[in-house]
């Protein structure tokens, strides 16, 4: 059967989802709407389209990032009641319109699904065997929308069947311990992954389907998150509990639930590596690898382009919100808006170019405290250009595609930018960098401007109400060849990523050095978690532990390194560093107080380059909120800790 899911997302949501809200909220006669729709291949396959319709936009749904330190917005939105702003500066309450509002949007695609179950089955033109495929996918959508529900809110219900209405009191469901809903999801991702394809047998049309990769990615993120600090054995959270007296949380720690974790993490590499995905390399015009144009492709690249590592990929967001994102990123000069950007924190997070860490802490004034071993500065400005081996030419003045080398820093840059690793290059747009799109008449001085000019009265900075934040634009999945409004160039059509093989291998390592650590077995597992995160290293372009005489940190130092790596390698995609903040129980002290960056109010490099204090955060809770009007509406849910 030809598959028109991924059409009808784009194209039939509004309508659908207005039919769905008249089922949810259920007139008498409803009932016959129903059967007839699943009477017709067509309301199938867009009945099922709207299940689908719930992945989170990789792009659309940035803001997750920028709750978090990855990304930001600029802080003088704080006045002008920004959603997320409101969030950052502590202002939010469960009566606020959610930022990302899973708890009412998927709840109502899980019921969906179990109408699909009940109701949809063979048609002239739809074979069992496409009906039972369908039917996998529903009850995938069904344990994945549960995980995301469960890591957001911590304490939800297990939604088990579609209510006849939303107004019922069969809604009034009661939240349940959180192992018992991870569990729950956990051997349900896992038993649904035998009933999905592996891959479809017809790519054009239906890549972007689940597959049993995508059940087995969910299962072990959400086994990963099962196994932190957070939830595994946190006392500030033993008091919580449902409305029949059960504890939500436990208060004991269970190391177990990181070799569960480690395993389910295995799994996956296992599986997808036996099924020809690997992390995307590139090569340079000699052959070798390079890293600048692989951290490239991995982000821009589909899979019929060579991208062997996304396992999950969102296709929705194509030309839409890609294209979205990329305007108001790219700087403001292009005719976009230039106000998404990220902090001076993620900044300072990307290694040297040697591979060591730049800035081991901070004084109580925010300033570095620096690792002079590393050869990071940010006292003066680079007198040459910095050219290496790479395709990559979107840095270089005078690069173009197919040459051997290229300037990846030009003469003048801020030396913090200097010498730092091909993830910072890709990641991150500074000030008074090349642009290859800045090809506009500068009236100051009659010439053709090529560079940022985030100062304050230039041409991408303030006083105007888009600028930079905290003195960066983001670039990392931002198309290259993005020129401003209206261009579209080779990777306009680009695929978001809900998850790549890096995380996996990421995930492994952690929870590999966790359990080791908490059984006192670190090196019966040291090699193997090395592998892993070097993997890693190696495909970044900086040097690996324990090769070619890179020292191996210590075992107590390899827990902050883990999370440094995946910090960085795993930067601005889809709230990953939102949820690890939580997981780890470090949001609390990473996102309470000041955030500091670039002064954007000065118009001269002397003063631009200081760091100084522009946002005061306030972090308020490590679980969403339960919408206030379902606390009122439903007497057996109980409010998160913290709101």
């Amino acid at each position: 059967m030809k598959n028109r899911l991924l059409s009808y997302i784009l194209a039939l949501t509004a309508i659908f989802v207005s039919s769905c809200s008249d089922y949810l909220d259920k007139r008498p006669d409803d009932q016959l709407d129903v059967e007839t729709a699943f009477e017709n291949s067509g309301n199938l396959e867009r009945w099922l389209a709207y299940i689908y319709d719930g992945i989170p936009d990789c792009y659309a749904d940035s803001n997750w990032d920028m709750i978090a330190d990855d990304m930001s917005t600029p802080p003088d939105w704080f006045s002008v009641g920004n959603s997320v702003s409101l969030y950052v500066r502590g202002s939010w309450t469960p009566s606020d319109p959610q930022i990302i509002n899973y708890w009412t949007d998927l709840s109502k695609r899980i019921r969906q699904a179990y109408v699909f179950l009940d109701n949809a089955h063979p048609l002239e033109d739809v074979s069992a065997k496409d009906i039972e495929t369908m039917k996998a996918e529903c009850r995938f959508f069904i344990a994945y929308y549960h995980s995301l529900l469960v890591m957001t809110y911590g304490a939800v219900p297990i939604i088990d069947k579609a209510a006849p209405s939303t107004q019922d009191e069969d809604t009034f469901l009661k939240q349940r311990p959180f192992y018992d809903v991870v569990d729950w999801c956990a051997n349900e991702l896992l038993d649904v992954s035998e009933d999905l394809p592996l891959n479809w047998p017809n790519q054009a049309d239906d890549y972007g389907r689940a597959t049993s990769l995508w059940a087995l990615a969910v299962r072990a993120r959400l086994l990963t998150f099962a196994a932190s600090p957070l939830v595994n054995g946190n006392p500030d959270l033993s008091g919580m509990v449902n409305c029949d007296g059960e504890q939500i949380f436990e208060s004991e720690p269970d190391p177990g639930r990181w070799r569960v974790a480690a395993e389910a993490n295995k799994l996956l590499i296992d599986t997808a590596e036996e099924n020809g995905y690997a992390i995307y390399e590139a090569a340079d015009v000699n052959g070798k690898p390079d890293p600048y144009m692989s951290l490239l492709g991995v982000m821009m690249l589909r899979e019929n382009q060579g991208n062997t590592e996304i396992i999950i990929p969102h296709t929705k967001d194509g030309v839409n919100t890609a294209a979205w994102f990329d305007s108001m990123a790219a700087p403001r000069s292009l005719a976009n808006h230039g106000n998404i950007g990220v902090t001076q924190n993620l900044v300072d997070a990307f290694f040297m170019n040697n591979g060591m860490v730049p800035i081991t802490g901070y004084t109580s004034n925010g300033q570095p405290i620096i690792n002079e071993n590393s050869g990071y500065r940010e006292d003066g400005f680079s007198t040459a250009a910095w050219e290496v081996e790479t395709r990559y030419f979107y840095n270089d003045p005078d690069g173009k595609e197919g040459d051997t080398k290229n300037v990846i820093t030009t003469p003048g840059t801020f030396l913090m930018y200097c010498s730092r690793e091909p993830r910072f290059y890709v990641s991150v747009l500074y000030n008074d960098a090349y642009h290859w799109g800045l090809t506009y008449h500068d009236n100051n001085t009659g010439t053709v401007k090529e560079y940022t000019d985030f100062y304050f009265n230039g041409d991408d900075g303030r006083p105007h109400a888009d600028y930079p934040g905290f003195g960066y634009l983001v670039k990392k999945k931002i198309a290259p060849d993005y020129a401003g409004s209206g261009s579209a160039g080779e990777f306009s059509k680009r695929h978001g990523i809900v998850y790549r093989l890096a995380e996996a291998y990421l995930s492994y390592a952690e929870c590999l050095y966790e359990y080791s650590v908490s059984e006192g077995t670190f090196g019966d597992y040291e090699t193997e978690i090395y592998k892993y995160l070097n993997k890693i290293r190696e495909r970044a372009g900086i040097p690996q532990y324990g090769v070619d005489g890179f020292a191996k940190p210590s075992q107590d130092d390899l827990r902050d390194l883990i999370h440094r790596e995946r910090r960085v390698e795993l930067c601005c995609e889809s709230g990953t560093r939102w949820n690890d903040l939580r997981r780890w129980k470090e949001a609390a002290t990473v996102l309470n107080g000041p955030f500091y960056g670039m002064n954007l109010l000065s118009e001269n490099k002397e003063g631009f380059y200081q760091r100084i204090e522009l946002q005061d955060r306030r972090f308020i809770s490590y679980w969403w909120p339960v919408p206030q009007d379902d606390i009122d509406r439903n007497p057996n849910l109980r409010q998160l800790p913290g709101w």
